[in-house]
């Protein structure tokens, strides 16, 4: 028998790693002489069975040369791990043709493989005894774990008001870099395995709507491995486990969540099930042992015509095909555009200035309106909410915080001088919900959205502040457990959750935790957040006057916070609604998005901000 030497990039996924340890162990589980080579060394050694797990990463992400890299393929058989129709599987295919044998760890990829004239075989994954964590309680409902695409992101969205009162852990990443082990709110190895143990369902969503569904091995193994129930979209490809046995398929997760959470015995008897069958007879070992007995017999791919393939360059090809550069025609153009909109907007504002030194003989009048309650309250959280011609939206935002329980709320609305009936709007709110502490700041000036939350600020009795927008909602436990995640983290300098986007266009929104590198790469933090007053206040409130930073306050602020070594900490679930709407104050940033973002790199220089 061969030796057997596991092949993973050093820079690559985590998730990659976690594979390639699978496979050294179910190998030195059926008595085969296996190691894992991380340190980025090619396969040299042709009398051994080299994997290369991932070779769409092995071979990108490696300083090799075409030379060395072809003769790596010959003496190596690749592990396919990408759903065909990916640019990472168009990657894996680059070396895969040079291989003398290629694995896939699905069917599909293997009938894609095969059709490109690459002898491949299915490497079925299966669990491993290591997977296994102790038993614990399971005290989270649902826990998701997958990278957050548009489509993923949609399915998640119809499913909030399904979720928010279950205990939920939402956990979503970014493609834009290879994701590593300590990533912030991600978990890899033994914290993963730990985490699904805690879990009734595993929720699986495909990372688009291509049919037929792709199985994604490796998700469903691990949780099978701790008697996780999984529910997923319709797939295909995943035999020889059984829908309905061993996991649930559907076309209506919604429907099918709530009955399992309902039905306890259910979902422990399904998690049961696949958990004996991952462990036994389909384990990672049993598929396993046939393929290396296979590998022993296969010769090294035959020697190459004279000319060595250009790997480099068709690794680099497949790479970028589907990352256009960002088009941004008229440059000039749009900068003028953008700077007649400011002029415009601040001309207007002195002329307010004027009308209210006229009129009331200050030039910067707030007419103050309480509600009955305001005076006695005794809040532990503020509620800003800044409106500005919402008056269509705002009574339901203020509905919803007014349903908030678990806390001692008091809402502060700053009406930023509406040309519509928003003023009123609120006031009839307070007419209606005199129980409910709420002031109204109407202001005789349009004053602009950072200085409108500044002076919501200032105006809160609460040492934590939440920050609503007129057109956005939360859902009743969200000022709650934002409130708690801060009792849990007391260095935090504010809390975000996850947001369900609605409207013109469903998704998800300020998904992913707190990360400072992905915080510069761009800002994936909505401002619906709750900020402790100290830190606002610590830190100078929103940035006011500055025109590079219009429509970017939000960000702006998170980045000032990160340079000064503060953090803000992220409650997996989806708390809050955050309507999506055709026009926003962002269209108008995004004319001058460039020089804003090269603008937010001087004021924060010292920020691990993307070369280039």
């Amino acid at each position: 028998m061969r030796p057997i030497n596991v092949f993973v990039a050093t820079d690559g996924n985590a998730f990659m790693t976690d594979i390639a340890e699978w496979i050294v162990e179910a190998a030195d589980g059926v008595g085969r002489d296996a190691r894992l080579v991380t340190d980025g060394s090619a396969p040299q050694d042709a009398s051994a069975i080299n994997l290369v797990v991932a070779p769409h990463e092995f071979y990108l992400l490696s300083h090799l040369d075409d030379r060395t890299i072809h003769r790596a393929a010959t003496i190596s058989v690749p592990v396919c791990t990408e759903q065909p129709g990916t640019p990472w599987f168009d990657l894996g295919l680059v070396t895969a043709r040079s291989s003398p044998l290629a694995l896939d760890i699905n069917a599909h990829g293997v009938a894609a493989l095969r059709a490109e004239g690459v002898d491949a075989r299915h490497l079925r994954l299966g669990a491993v005894p290591s997977m296994v964590a102790p038993s614990v309680d399971r005290d989270l409902d649902v826990v998701f774990l997958g990278g957050k695409t548009d489509h993923r992101a949609a399915r998640l969205a119809t499913l909030a008001s399904t979720l928010w009162d279950r205990a939920v852990d939402l956990r979503m990443f970014s493609f834009t870099r290879p994701v590593r082990r300590g990533e912030p709110g991600l978990v890899f190895g033994d914290d993963k395995y730990r985490l699904l143990a805690r879990s009734r369902i595993l929720l699986n969503v495909h990372r688009d709507d291509v049919e037929p569904g792709y199985f994604e091995w490796a998700r469903m193994v691990e949780a099978m491995a701790n008697g996780c129930c999984i529910v997923t979209d319709p797939v295909s490809g995943y035999e020889p486990f059984v829908d309905g046995e061993h996991f649930v398929a559907t076309g209506d997760l919604r429907g099918t969540l709530d009955e399992l959470l309902d039905d306890p015995e259910r979902c422990h008897t399904i998690g049961e099930a696949a958990r004996t069958a991952a462990l036994g007879p389909y384990s990672l070992q049993a598929s396993l042992a046939p393929l290396l007995e296979h590998l022993d017999d296969i010769e090294p791919a035959p020697r190459p015509r004279r000319r060595i393939p250009r790997y480099r360059r068709q690794l680099i090809v497949a790479q970028q095909h589907p990352l256009l550069p960002a088009f941004r025609p008229n440059r000039q153009i749009r900068a003028d555009l953008y700077r007649a909109l400011i002029a415009e907007t601040e001309l207007q504002r002195r002329i307010e200035r004027v009308r209210s030194l006229v009129v009331h003989g200050i030039d910067d009048h707030v007419e103050v309106v309480r509600s009955r309650a305001y005076d006695v309250a005794t809040p532990n959280v503020t509620a800003v909410v800044t409106l500005y011609n919402y008056g269509h939206l705002v009574a339901e935002t203020l509905e919803s915080l007014a349903a908030s329980t678990g806390i001692e709320l008091e809402i502060v609305v700053v009406d930023d001088h509406s040309t519509d009936d928003g003023r009123a709007v609120v006031g009839h709110f307070i007419d209606r919900h005199d129980d409910v502490p709420v002031v109204l700041l109407g202001s005789d000036i349009n004053r602009g959205l950072p200085a409108a939350r500044n002076l919501g600020f200032e105006h809160a009795r609460a040492d934590r502040v939440m920050v609503m927008d007129a057109d956005n909602l939360v859902y009743p436990n969200a000022l709650a457990r934002l409130s708690r995640a801060l009792d849990d983290d007391a260095a935090a300098a504010f809390a975000y959750s996850s947001l369900e986007e609605f409207g013109v266009s469903a998704g998800v929104r300020s998904a992913m935790a707190w990360n400072v590198e992905r915080l510069c790469e761009a800002n994936y933090i909505d401002a619906q957040a709750m900020i402790r007053f100290d830190a606002w206040a610590r830190h100078g409130g929103y940035r006011v006057g500055d025109e590079l930073v219009f429509g970017w306050e939000d960000w702006e602020l998170w980045l000032r916070l990160a340079a000064a070594g503060e953090h803000g900490v992220h409650v997996a679930q989806m708390l809050g609604r955050y309507r999506t709407q055709a026009e926003s104050m962002i269209s108008t940033s995004n004319l001058m998005a460039d020089q804003m973002t090269m603008h937010l790199r001087e004021l924060h220089p010292a920020l691990p901000w993307p070369a280039g």
